[in-house]
């Protein structure tokens, strides 16, 4: 990101300096004149509600401006001034004015330096203009000084003040009569305080004075000088009051000038007062928009520094630009973490900035040895999820959480999303406003390797009530959320979507229904023997299979009885604390080996099922307190390529794998599964490890050459 523009002060101070006549409504405009050889550069009218002296300077840039002229037309006198190298001339405005800035046609306005020292429609509540005639000399001590100090504090505390106008009385405006008469200003400030004056606009023959003035002596103080910007920037001196005196030489006559001063206090840096290098306890302040820039003063006598702290996000793309103008100040970055730890960033300003997971602001901190300005600029780019700061959460909110750190989903408007490599999950917050509850859906495009559920939250507790998997669902009035997981491991993965309202849920009256049952009594009773004829032919063809099926339930209740023993074994097993894998794993394969729905009718009803065309999911607890589960996955007739299976909390604490059995390869809380074999059925058992509340899952693969992944819509209750 290029430099900023400088801070208000100085473009203020220099749109006097430079080409100011622009500001003014006059346009620069080269056309023919009663001559070929003269070309009008400034031509403006402009009306003034008060009298103001004002001054111009016009300064040729090259060797010479041949024809340059300026001519003045103001409502009491006319001025005409011709010099091709410079011109100078000091009048009282009032009423309309008009100005016109002549030149031969070789010049143009890129040959001239135009300054002048008001403009036209000004805030007049920003200055101070004399009145009575200003005190010739400074005030001796102990005399009473009648005359009005000029206040020109500039009160924007970081925090709060996002205005960065003028505020307050900037702009002396006054005249010297003649040679014989001075101006004496007091400027109001207090040891420490900082004052920046750009050069007074003036003419050359008159000068300013700086003094102290306290109760014992006045003194003249050792000339300021300004710096590379034409500025005057000190510190407000000690034990006194400061004191401007400006004086021109006898011989001169009438001459007008302004100037522009800002005083800078520590006790307004922010709302609390002077900036510290201990943050403290303090909230961050927001984080800046892309057109403001934070700024600040350090000097050789604030040894500890300044340090400021600006909220931030998880993993937020940051580009941080930090600068003063005498490249004296050295800037340190920290990151914040929830959890109050703080890591500073390598190179400081000096590069982009990507936050942590757990980052909640950025913290930095100034110091120099000499007085200067400090500014910090920051952008993110690109945006965060949803427009918000940074990244989505990866887990439901509780009770505990900040509720403004999920971004809200606005109906019907396009979201857009990314997830970094070492991410799979963004949680999103919406709001149904209706007091009977909308109909929600998930409009996305399918190619994109996400899948998204809608979560229908209790909004005292938050936990999940209903849930579906993008498809059509009755939201209740309330905050409810929106789960979005990547298939895959995509290193970056974009996505967009919209929520989609269907309209308000309308509950249909059962009055307005009329009972006409009894109209089909005879279809009834016509279609029930005709459906029911095919069967008694049924049944006269099996007559001798069913004489052996009894035969068959002998078989089945015996595979039934070696399923018990076999599920008696594994959780005897399980329940020891030196456990025989070996044994566990060929336990594991007889499940396999056996008929599913009879394993699945002697475990007893799983805690979670899911079943769907490709592929059937049980999940079944064993020894209850300790945290192991039983994991069947039936294939129907179609083989899972490169299968993965991941556990996950979709809401409270994180979870993760300790062992599987029989071994495969698994990190984190993601099974490697490899191939799955067309009407097979595979047993697993699980160690979790964590304390999460509930435990979803996630089956990915390739299905026909196609990636395909089965979420079930409900988690495990695993407290």
């Amino acid at each position: 990101m290029g430099k900023p523009a400088r801070r208000a002060v100085s473009r203020t101070a220099n749109a006097i300096f430079v080409l100011f006549i622009f500001l003014i409504g006059g346009v620069s405009h080269a056309t023919a004149q009663d001559s070929e050889n003269t070309v009008t550069l400034i031509e403006n009218s402009s009306d003034f509600d008060q009298p103001i002296p004002i001054f111009i300077k016009i300064w040729c840039l090259k060797s010479s401006c041949p024809g340059l002229e300026l001519k003045v037309t103001t409502l009491d006198e006319n001025y005409t001034v011709s010099d091709p190298n410079r011109i100078e001339i000091s009048f009282v405005a009032s009423g309309q004015v008009d100005i016109l800035v002549i030149a031969n046609s070789e010049n143009s306005m890129e040959d001239l330096l135009f300054e002048m020292s008001q403009w036209v429609n000004a805030n007049f509540s920003s200055m101070i203009i004399e009145g009575d005639d200003w005190l010739d000399n400074i005030p001796s001590p102990g005399i009473t000084v009648d005359q009005e100090p000029v206040d020109s504090t500039w009160d924007c505390p970081i925090d709060t003040c996002h205005n960065i106008q003028p505020t307050g009385v900037h702009w002396v405006i006054g005249s010297l009569i003649d040679g014989s008469d001075k101006d004496s200003i007091e400027i109001l400030g207090d040891a420490g305080d900082i004052i920046e004056m750009p050069v007074p606009v003036m003419p050359e023959s008159v000068e300013i004075e700086f003094w102290l003035r306290n109760d014992s002596t006045k003194t003249l103080l050792e000339a300021f000088e300004p710096d590379e910007d034409g500025q005057f920037r000190f510190d407000y001196p000690e034990d006194g009051h400061l004191w401007l005196r400006i004086k021109q030489l006898p011989e001169n006559g009438f001459a007008a000038y302004g100037f522009y001063i800002i005083r800078h206090s520590p006790d307004l840096e922010s709302s609390w007062g002077e900036l510290a290098a201990d943050w403290g306890e303090r909230e961050p302040i927001l984080f800046p928009s892309e057109a403001q820039t934070l700024r600040g003063w350090v000097s050789f006598s604030d040894t500890e520094g300044d340090a400021i702290r600006v909220e931030s996000a998880s993993r937020m793309e940051l580009s941080v630009n930090c600068w003063d103008r005498s490249e004296k100040v050295n800037f340190e970055v920290f990151l914040i973490s929830s959890d109050g730890t703080v890591s500073d960033v390598d190179g400081g300003c000096t590069n982009a900035i990507t936050t942590n997971v757990d980052t909640v602001a950025l913290e930095f901190r100034m110091t120099s040895e000499t007085l200067a300005e400090w500014n910090i600029a920051l952008t993110e780019y690109p945006k965060g999820d949803a427009g918000a700061m940074g990244d989505a959460p990866d887990r439901l909110w509780m009770i505990s959480d900040d509720f403004s750190n999920w971004p809200n989903v606005s109906f019907n408007q396009t979201i857009e999303a990314r997830m970094s490599g070492d991410e799979f999950v963004d949680v999103f917050a919406f709001e149904v406003t209706s007091a009977n509850g909308s109909k929600l859906h998930i409009d996305a495009d399918l190619t994109q390797p996400v899948t998204y559920q809608i979560f229908v939250l209790n909004q005292e507790t938050w936990s999940i009530q209903n849930a579906s998997d993008g498809g059509l669902i009755d939201a209740p009035y309330g905050i409810h959320a929106i789960r979005v997981e990547k298939i895959g491991d995509a290193s970056l993965t974009y996505y967009d979507f919209k929520l989609i309202d269907d309209g308000e849920i309308v509950e249909i009256d059962p009055g307005l229904f009329t009972d006409q049952s009894n109209l089909f009594t005879d279809y009834y009773i016509f279609a029930g023997i005709f459906l029911l004829a095919p069967a008694v032919l049924v049944i006269f063809w099996n007559r001798n299979r069913w004489r052996d099926g009894i035969n068959q339930i002998e078989i089945e209740q015996h595979e039934l009885r070696r399923l018990r023993r076999l599920r008696e074994r594994l959780t005897a097993l399980l329940a020891e604390e030196d456990t025989n894998e070996q044994v566990i794993d060929s336990a594991l394969h007889q499940l396999g080996d056996s008929p599913w729905q009879a394993v699945v009718e002697d475990w007893g009803g799983p805690l979670l099922r899911h079943n769907t065309e490709q592929v059937e999911i049980c999940a079944w607890r064993i020894n209850e307190g300790k945290h192991t589960m039983l994991i069947g996955i039936r294939i129907a007739e179609s083989p899972w390529e490169l299968a993965a299976m991941r556990v996950y909390a979709p809401e409270g604490a994180s979870v993760s794998i300790a062992e599987v059995s029989p071994k495969h390869l698994f990190n984190g809380d993601e099974i490697f599964l490899d191939t799955l074999s067309p009407l097979t059925s595979t047993f697993l058992r699980l160690s979790i490890s964590g304390e999460p509340s509930n435990i979803g899952f996630h089956l990915s693969g390739l299905v026909n050459g196609e990636p395909l992944a089965a979420v079930p819509n409900r988690a495990i209750d695993w407290s």
